[in-house]
């Protein structure tokens, strides 16, 4: 599944590579990117049974979620993207000031340097939204409550952290019974085809039904199994490869 998923995320960036973007854009596409990466971190990270940081990473994707839904809800493209520049220049200008780590920041470039300089005579007040906030915007609080909070708990350290891991690096045999965590997967997909459906909803080109449809088939499949969506994406690939426009800004 996560195979096909990773498929439809490459097909959306290529998609938006074909198109002038501007920040807002950008910003969108590159948060599919980043979910479309942070998902195979995930599956990697069930691989090896390192289910405690699949959860922290899980928790990182929420939140990538609540930003975008703030930020094209309020129209905040442009202010996020200033913030968000001074903010590394300041974390930058801190290492620099440091003797000891003069040398380990890599430089700016001179068009970055100039809206630098800018930004420091303007300093941005945007502000990064609370994700319980957007949750409930949105209408789902559950989200928040037992997605991003719960997975809190894998991110801060706790008294029973490694646990699990004890056992299956050393291999000795537990009575302990440790709860299922293929939640984590499911979860985790669920989230990202909310990122990408948020995507294709707020960004400027307009898509064609069949992306929809993909989205809507592989929720389904979570619960119960079926595989449309597999049949959907190589309807999306094929049309893909023969050149097929998927979006198209201005209809």
């Amino acid at each position: 599944m996560h195979e096909s998923i990773n498929g439809f995320c490459r097909i959306i960036l290529l998609s938006f590579a074909k198109e002038e973007c501007e920040i807002k854009d950008i910003i969108l596409r590159n948060s599919i990117a980043k979910a479309s990466m942070s998902l195979k971190g995930i599956f990697a990270q069930w691989d090896i049974k390192n289910y405690q940081d699949g959860w922290a990473m899980y928790r990182n994707v929420l939140d990538r979620l609540f930003h975008i839904e703030h930020i094209a809800q309020n129209n905040q493209f442009q202010e996020f993207d200033d913030w968000s520049i001074y903010q590394q220049a300041i974390k930058q200008n801190l290492v620099k000031s440091d003797i000891r780590f003069q040398n380990s920041s890599p430089p700016l470039n001179a068009k970055i340097k100039a809206r630098v300089k800018e930004l420091l005579k303007n300093k941005p007040t945007w502000k990064r939204p609370k994700a319980e906030d957007v949750a409930k915007s949105m209408e789902m609080d559950f989200l928040y409550k037992y997605g991003f909070d719960m997975a809190t708990m894998h991110t801060h350290p706790m008294s029973n952290d490694g646990a699990q891991d004890f056992h299956s690096i050393t291999g000795i045999p537990t009575n302990e019974e440790f709860p299922d965590q293929i939640t984590l997967l499911h979860n985790s997909i669920l989230v990202v085809t909310l990122i990408i459906q948020n995507v294709l909803n707020y960004s400027s080109p307009k898509w064609r039904n069949i992306m929809w449809d993909f989205i809507e088939q592989l929720r389904f499949s979570l619960n119960d199994g079926n595989k449309n969506y597999g049949v959907t994406f190589i309807k999306i690939a094929n049309k893909f490869g023969e050149q097929s426009t998927l979006c198209a800004k201005n209809v």
